[in-house]
């Protein structure tokens, strides 16, 4: 591979995943239910298995921790050595994205328990140049609702995330950001949120966020492992992070400056299940700050998310934050009640890592663990035709064109080289060096690209309105527009208009693109859901996955 294509696909990573560190947390995590199908197993040893699978075909580098009351149950370390992947009984240091946010929630509910700060502190105090600053509160900055605008999705990011920042210089950035939305009124994630909390941390404290850190967590809990990170030092076991493409290939390194409290610290399996373990055991903060730390609204906690795992009829409850920076993707869940801790930390990743730390999860508790299974699907040249076309996102800042070339089908985002998809189903496809997924609905001429925990919805540019196969007044679509709810359904439903078009968006996720069937029924078949609407009754019915939930609309 030339020097430059490399760059380029390196580019791909940082701009079409789009954001420095999560984000996922972009999204509400989903229930998570026993797998019941293909070849299962249910021991650590069966887990073994999975893990050699995965190593084997050269589709994961990171290490891989189970914990139970402190003790370690289960471990997997496989590390990049050359261009290929060895297992290894070392510990080693990773960066944790935004799971740091875990950390800086945490050093400022310790504020809150001093008397330093209080939830209802305005931003004002602090940054009165940003929007709405004498709005906002501590607390809408904690759990995501304060309409900030995340300055990692703005268009200029991918111009200074590997050169030094100062905290002015974001400052500044942040402060010409418009409001996304008033204070409060829903959640939505944003990485500047928790990059000023921590400018908040050092003026308090007088000290820099590393120290701070240093001083009221890791000393405290002995965590030697957890620091915030300037730049990677093989010598002290700091790992870098890699990219597959012919061998595994180191992936340039970004500025911590420019992630700082939002996603800059360093750590290991051990000291994050010891860290969370603490939290709940009482160590870091009061029972009253734990408590409004753990709280929901809008599905969002406080620099922490609850998570549901079900599993022979029973119910757990975790506690979740994931990360992800540079090639670095990790996550960490506690269930506090059996008091498990899993963590993931991976720096090469050619699969879903959200699968294997589900996988994970099963094996914990006693539960199925399906063994991945790799193949290649042939298509036909004139089956990958009609594929092709220039797509466009709402929710993403690049284009992306699909074409044929020789008897393969590649895309290319704008400005970055193409990249070869392989067919991994008669719809789906995959760029696993990228950890890429691709899901076509040729017959809408949509698809939905999956990467590090995020979802974008790509529509041809070339469909236009009268197209389509059924037309809906527009005030008949405008009717049907607000913010929908339910007691049964974890989730909001906010359907909207975007250039005469019926979206609808549900918390936390992407807009995707409503398919009138007739007047009254919608239809978005790349995640095989409908919607009907009933108008005299103010509600919706949303259809997924064989489950019916009805809304209604505020």
């Amino acid at each position: 591979m030339e020097e430059q294509q490399m760059k380029s696909k390196i580019a791909l990573i940082s701009l079409l995943a789009a954001v420095l560190l999560i984000n996922a947390c972009d999204a509400k995590p989903k229930k998570t239910k026993g797998v019941t199908n293909t070849t299962v197993a249910t021991t650590y040893q069966d887990l073994e298995h999975y893990f050699q699978i995965l190593k084997q075909s050269e589709r994961l580098a990171g290490s891989m921790a189970i914990y139970k009351d402190g003790q370690l149950e289960y471990e997997k370390v496989i590390i990049v050595d050359g261009d290929k992947l060895k297992e290894s009984d070392q510990v080693y240091r990773y960066k944790i994205g935004s799971i740091s946010k875990t950390f800086t929630s945490v050093l400022i509910f310790q504020l809150i328990d001093d008397g330093k700060l209080t939830l209802d502190t305005k931003l004002s105090n602090f940054f009165p140049k940003v929007a709405n600053a004498k709005k906002i509160t501590i607390k809408q900055m904690l759990n995501h609702h304060s309409g900030i605008d995340s300055y990692t999705d703005q268009g200029d990011f991918a111009t200074y995330f590997n050169s030094a920042q100062t905290n002015q210089a974001m400052l500044d950035r942040i402060s010409q950001f418009e409001a996304d939305f008033e204070p409060g009124k829903k959640g939505e994630y944003s990485n500047s949120n928790f990059l000023l909390l921590g400018y908040i941390i050092e003026q308090i404290a007088g000290k820099d966020y590393g120290e701070v850190l240093t001083e009221k967590i890791a000393k405290p809990l002995g965590l030697k492992a957890t620091y915030l990170e300037s730049e990677t030092e093989p010598e002290k076991n700091e790992v870098f992070s890699y990219m597959k493409n012919e061998g595994w290939k180191k992936v340039p390194q970004w500025n911590m400056s420019v992630a700082d409290a939002a996603g800059a610290l360093v750590s290991t399996t051990a000291d994050l299940n010891s860290f969370f373990k603490a939290l709940f055991d009482g160590k870091l903060i009061t029972k009253t700050s734990l408590e409004t730390m753990l709280s929901e609204e809008d599905n969002f906690g406080h620099g922490i998310f609850k998570r549901e795992l079900e599993l022979d009829n029973k119910k757990y409850f975790g506690y979740w934050h994931n990360g992800r920076i540079e090639n670095f993707t990790s996550n960490m869940i506690y269930y506090p009640e059996q008091k498990i801790g899993i963590t993931a930390l991976f720096n090469g990743t050619a699969y879903d890592g959200g699968k294997i730390f589900r996988t994970m999860t099963q094996a914990a508790f006693g539960g199925e663990v399906e063994l991945p299974e790799f193949k290649e699907i042939k298509l036909s040249i004139d089956k990958l035709k009609i594929y092709e076309g220039d797509y466009a996102s709402d929710t993403h800042p690049l284009e992306i064109k699909v074409m044929v070339k020789k008897d393969k089908l590649y895309a290319q985002a704008t400005g970055q080289g193409a990249f070869p998809l392989t067919a991994i189903d008669e719809n789906t496809f995959e760029f696993a060096a990228a950890n890429i997924e691709m899901k076509f609905d040729p017959e809408n001429k949509q698809f939905v690209i999956k990467q590090g925990g995020r979802a974008d919805i790509f529509i041809d540019k070339s469909i236009k309105k009268v197209a389509a196969k059924v037309s809906v007044a527009e005030d008949i679509l405008k009717s049907y527009v607000g913010l929908y709810k339910s007691d049964d359904f974890p989730l909001d439903i906010e359907v909207m208009m975007k250039k005469g078009d019926l979206y609808a968006q549900a918390t936390g996720q992407s807009a995707f693109p409503l398919t009138a069937v007739n007047e009254t029924e919608f239809k978005f078949d790349l995640a095989g859901i409908k919607i009907k609407f009933d108008t005299s009754k103010k509600e919706l019915m949303i259809t997924q996955g064989g489950r019916t939930n009805v809304m209604i609309k505020e």
